[in-house]
C-alpha cells in the first residue's frame, strides 16, 4: 500500500490536467455538433448522438472529481468550474452529488448506500437486465435520476452529513452553488448552447444531439459503468474487495472516461485526482495489493458475471 509520503504529491489537483481534460471533452462535443450539421444527414446524426453520450459521461466523471475537490486546489475554482462546465450542461448539481457521494464512499453496498438501487441485487437474469436497458432507452431512467438528485438533497438535509469523513471527500468547502444560482447556471449554459446552434441554423441538434442522448444513451453508459464498479459484491471494510477495476483502454474510453475504470484505486485513495489513478494502479499492482479476482480485462467479462 502507499504511504503518506508517496500519496501526498499525487493527491494534489493539477489545473493543467483539469483544463486539458475539459478542453478535450468540449472540443469533442463541438466537433460532433459541427460534423452532424455539416453532413446534414440522419445517418450521420445517429453515430454523433452515440458519441455525444460518451462525452456527456466524460463531463459527469469530471463533475465527480469536482465533488471530491480534485479539479482545482481552490475550492472556488473547483466548485464553479465543476458546476458550470461539467454539471450544469447535464442539469446535474455537483453540490448535491457531493453530499450523498460521501456516504457511498464510507460504506459501499450497505442497505443505505445511496447507490444501492443501481448496484445492488446482482447477479440478475438477462430478462431483468433487458428491462433496465429498455427503461434507459425510453428516458424513464433519466427522470428517475433527476428525481434522485432532488430526493437525496432533501434527505441529506433532514438527516445531516455522516460524522465520518474520508480524505478526498471532506465536508464541502468554498461557495455552495444551490437554489436560484444553480438554476441560473443550468439555464445559462444550456440557453447558450441552444443559442449558438440556432445562430448556426442548427437549433434542432440541441434536441437530437444533446437532450435525447442525455436522456437515453447516457443512462445506459451510467448503468454499465455503475454496476461494473461494485455490483455483485458484498459490504467490506477493505474496499479493495467490493470494488472492481477494468483495464481495457478502448472500452474504458466509452464506459469510464478519465480513468474512472481504476475504481479499486479510487476507493482506496479517493484523494487522488483522475490523472494519477493509472500511477496508483501501477504501484498497487507492483506491490501485490490489488486483488486479482477484482481486476477485469473487459466490461463484457463483468457483464458476463453479473447478467445470467
Amino acid at each position: 500500500m502507499l504511504d503518506i509520503q508517496e500519496l501526498r504529491p499525487i493527491s494534489q489537483p493539477s489545473p493543467s490536467h483539469t483544463w486539458s481534460a475539459l478542453c478535450a471533452d468540449w472540443i469533442g462535443i463541438i466537433s460532433l455538433f459541427s460534423l452532424a450539421a455539416w453532413a446534414g444527414r440522419w445517418w450521420m446524426t445517429l453515430p454523433c448522438a452515440l458519441l455525444m453520450a460518451r462525452y456527456q459521461l466524460a463531463l459527469a466523471i469530471l463533475m465527480h472529481d469536482g465533488a471530491h475537490g480534485r479539479l482545482f486546489q481552490s475550492p472556488t475554482w473547483n466548485n464553479y468550474v465543476g458546476q458550470i462546465l461539467c454539471a450544469s450542461p447535464l442539469f446535474f448539481s455537483q453540490q448535491t452529488y457531493r453530499r450523498f457521494h460521501l456516504k457511498h464512499h464510507l460504506d459501499p453496498l450497505v442497505p443505505d448506500d445511496p447507490d444501492i438501487s443501481l448496484i445492488g441485487g446482482y447477479p440478475i437474469a438477462m430478462k431483468s437486465f433487458t428491462r433496465k436497458i429498455l427503461r434507459d432507452l425510453s428516458g424513464i431512467s433519466y427522470f428517475k435520476f433527476i428525481g434522485y438528485f432532488f430526493f437525496k438533497k432533501r434527505q441529506v438535509k433532514q438527516v445531516g452529513q455522516p460524522k465520518r469523513t474520508v480524505s478526498g471527500i471532506e465536508a464541502p468547502r468554498g461557495p455552495q452553488i444551490e437554489g436560484a444560482e444553480l438554476i441560473f447556471w443550468h439555464l445559462a449554459i444550456n440557453v447558450l448552447m441552444f443559442g449558438l446552434l440556432f445562430w448556426a441554423k442548427a437549433g434542432w441538434y440541441y434536441l437530437w444531439l444533446w437532450m435525447i442522448p442525455m436522456m437515453t444513451v447516457l443512462q445506459i453508459l451510467l448503468r454499465i459503468r455503475g454496476i461494473a464498479e461494485h455490483a455483485g459484491y458484498q459490504p467490506n471494510e477493505d474496499q479493495r474487495y467490493n470494488s472492481r477495476t477494468v483495464i481495457h483502454p478502448i472500452q474504458a474510453f466509452f464506459f469510464a472516461p478519465h480513468n474512472v475504470n481504476y475504481h479499486i484505486e479510487h476507493h482506496v485513495y479517493p484523494s487522488v485526482p483522475f490523472h494519477h489513478l493509472p500511477r496508483v494502479h501501477a504501484l498497487m499492482n507492483e506491490r501485490g495489493s490489488l486483488p486479482t479476482e477484482n481486476v477485469y480485462q473487459s466490461y463484457w467479462d463483468v457483464l458476463g458475471d453479473l447478467v445470467r
